[in-house]
């Protein structure tokens, strides 16, 4: 009978309450119970919607009978290794939220957990099996007091960076919630069932979840505003960072969690917690996680109280952990490489190094090919000293913050003019290829066309874990604006436009990620002891210009064979992450180029391989002349992919459909980027087109998502007395 009911706590009630305060909560500082399961907030109807009562919600008594029923029909995670992962950044209104989404109910459903259910088939064609999404805890969007310059109408806080309760799903993302008030038991658990449902249909489909978390800052008393009131109203210097009094600003959002006071750890764990058993998440992301590591004093501490508990908390051993390992404070804030371990590897970051070195290579920056091979090969010289592998480093060339791929290469500088505020990064390692912004040059479009399949091939071709960007499988603009955090329509997935490049770079990222999850044991790597051969001429040449050769081990070599003797000699490696030779020194050390990171032979080695075991040719040509790429003797190559190609042409559907290169050179064009191939073994043939789903089977999943989304609360309980819809 309690279920549905709303509550609050009452901490330190003022003697006299503010008479000028309307609402009761206000006047009495109502404070929301920081682990409620639930608020009396409003469902997805309301995105946005102001009124004259501004957000202020209650905590609610959940349905706890409901909480403990959902029926999760014996779906488990797909419990994948983290070197395994092919991570796809989303959020969650912005993935549905068009009108040419094609969802059901779109009026309720668009933009929604639900939403998102019906899409599924899209991701698993794609090839990804992880989605990261921006923030799913209740946030308040309309706590942005901006209007758009042209239109005049409301901005809103869209990415949920503002946290306003950690153990409540975003009550905007849930299509089954009732208007009415009288159906209060249902109201109290419908956010939480449409989540569970969304978690527990991508894992049916091999799809893992992990939640972007903001546990750097809290979204209390945002833009000087106090409407509610939370840990600050509990024990304001045991929750938040301060200086003499006042709140610190570490994370540019007005104020900083102290996460490494016991109290305030263990309340961060406890959240997690629940995130991590009952809604059955596999990881989290932790946002601005340098913040996390700040003692008392607002310093960096070695060994965070926070980041040890959690690493070693029993109940979330199997949850992945990636730190975002930076905050707003630099230069200690920055902690790419070092973030702190808590006594076990199981931290992945961001590499946000990976990032910009990519970006300045293939645009044709001078004397970016060492710092290119570094990061290709899994950035060694950030993670192997702390024990990790490339699986740790989550490379990323595009993310929310910032430019998507399309707009990386055709806008120099940012257009954030509608935000109506001064922000977004200026520096962002982009080129236009020759004109700002839209344009109907067809020599620039081309050349577009070609940087984005560069950069793919970039992200997909390197060790490590790779993390894509929401719609840059088609090609997403938004018109130059690189800091989209307060709008709404601009952060929108085009489904025809996605459509339109089913063919072009849509069909090209698809095969892509199917050619690196079909060669995973050259690419998905936990350790830097791969067989690789450089074969470019020269270290020394300031022009962007790389070739190597990755040769796959065969599964059962014997135990005293000469590829296993190499394998096992080049694991002993400099700081750099280079080969060892005989005598000690790093033979890329020799060639003036000790920070390059791999196990390998010296540029245009002998590569000897008794086992003729598969081998892809890898090359890069960033710069604007044609360049000779040198085939090694003794394998026949076939082409897989030539970035300079126009679709179909550009990758191949399968092994059977490559070309065989004849001679002793490949030509490579300007700005461009190839894979040949050289296999014995007709099992060593791949098919690449369709790995997850056959022909025909989209459309009979897509059906049956959109059954499981018509689904009532009652229906997706297993116990007797369930909720009333």
């Amino acid at each position: 009978p309690a279920s549905g009911l709303r509550y609050a706590w009452l901490v330190d009630p003022p003697e006299e309450p503010d008479p000028e305060a309307a609402d009761t909560r206000l006047r009495l500082r109502h404070v929301i119970d920081p682990c409620a399961r639930a608020l009396d907030s409003h469902g997805a109807y309301a995105w946005n919607v102001r009124t004259e009562s501004k957000y202020a919600p209650a905590s609610v008594i959940p349905d706890f009978h409901a909480m403990r029923n959902f029926n999760w029909e014996g779906v488990e995670s797909p419990g994948l290794l983290l070197k395994d992962l092919v991570i796809y950044e989303a959020h969650v209104r912005s993935f549905t939220r068009h009108p040419d989404s094609g969802v059901e109910h779109w009026d309720s459903q668009a933009g929604t957990f639900l939403g998102l259910v019906q899409k599924i088939p899209h991701l698993m064609r794609l090839g990804v099996n992880c989605v990261e999404l921006l923030p799913i805890f209740e946030f308040d969007e309309t706590a942005c007091p901006r209007v758009h310059p042209g239109t005049k109408q409301h901005l809103c806080n869209y990415w949920g960076y503002s946290t306003v309760s950690y153990c409540v799903p975003m009550q905007r993302y849930c299509a089954r919630m009732p208007q009415k008030e009288e159906h209060r038991a249902a109201r109290a658990v419908a956010a939480i069932t449409d989540f569970r449902t969304m978690v527990r249909e991508l894992h049916r489909h091999g799809i893992e979840v992990i939640l972007d978390v903001v546990f750097n800052h809290t979204g209390e008393g945002s833009w000087g505003e106090s409407n509610w009131f939370s840990l600050s109203a509990i024990a304001e210097s045991h929750y938040y960072l301060l200086s003499q009094g006042y709140h610190t600003n570490y994370t540019g959002c007005g104020n900083t969690v102290n996460a490494n006071d016991p109290t305030c750890a263990e309340w961060i764990i406890e959240c997690l917690r629940f995130w991590a058993l009952e809604m059955r998440v596999d990881g989290f992301r932790f946002d601005l996680a340098s913040s996390l590591c700040r003692g008392a004093d607002g310093q960096i501490t070695p060994d965070p109280l926070f980041v040890r508990r959690l690493t070693n908390d029993p109940l979330m051993s199997h949850v992945k952990l990636i730190a975002e390992p930076w905050d707003c404070a630099w230069p200690d804030g920055y902690l790419v490489g070092q973030f702190p371990s808590g006594g076990w590897v199981r931290w992945a970051e961001w590499n946000g190094k990976f990032r910009d070195t990519m970006r300045r290579f293939i645009k044709g920056d001078e004397g970016m090919t060492g710092e290119f091979a570094t990061r290709l090969c899994g950035s060694s010289d950030l993670y192997e000293e702390s024990g990790r592998g490339p699986c740790h480093s989550i490379n990323f060339i595009t993310a929310h913050d910032g430019f998507t791929l399309r707009d990386l290469v055709s806008f120099h500088k940012k257009n954030n003019s509608a935000n109506n505020e001064e922000s977004g990064e200026d520096n962002n390692h982009s080129w236009n290829c020759g004109q700002e912004g839209p344009t109907k040059n067809a020599e620039v479009l081309e050349l577009r066309e070609r940087q984005m399949r560069n950069l793919l091939a970039a992200l997909f071709l390197s060790a490590g874990t790779p993390m894509m960007l929401m719609g840059d499988e088609y090609g997403r603009s938004q018109g130059g604006n690189n800091n989209t955090w307060c709008q709404d329509e601009l952060n929108w997935f085009s489904w025809e436009d996605c459509a339109a490049e089913e063919a072009g770079l849509m069909r090209f990222c698809r095969l892509l990620i199917s050619l690196r999850r079909m060669h995973s044991d050259m690419f998905a790597r936990e350790d830097f002891a791969r067989s690789i051969e450089w074969t470019h001429e020269t270290w020394d040449d300031p022009y962007n210009f790389v070739s190597f050769v990755l040769r796959a081990p065969r599964p059962k070599e014997p135990a005293n064979s000469t590829l296993t003797s190499k394998l096992h000699s080049s694991a002993a490696s400099d700081a750099g992450g280079s080969k060892v030779s005989e005598d000690g020194r790093s033979r890329l050390s020799d060639a003036g180029r000790s920070g390059i990171a791999g196990s390998s032979a010296a540029a245009g080695g002998s590569g000897c391989d008794p086992y003729k075991a598969t081998s892809l040719l890898v090359a890069f040509n960033a710069g604007h002349e044609a360049h000779n790429c040198g085939l090694p003797a003794g394998s026949e190559w076939y082409r897989l992919m030539d970035s300079h190609l126009v679709a179909p042409l550009d990758i191949c559907d399968s092994d059977e459909d490559s070309q065989l290169i004849t001679g002793d050179n490949y030509v490579m064009a300007p700005y461009s980027c190839i894979v040949l191939k050289s296999w014995e073994d007709p099992a060593d043939s791949f098919q690449y087109e369709d790995l997850v789903l056959e022909c025909g089977q989209e459309e009979c999943v897509t059906e049956e998502l959109r059954r499981v989304a018509r689904r009532s609360l009652r229906e997706e309980l297993s116990g007797e007395d369930a909720v009333e819809d």
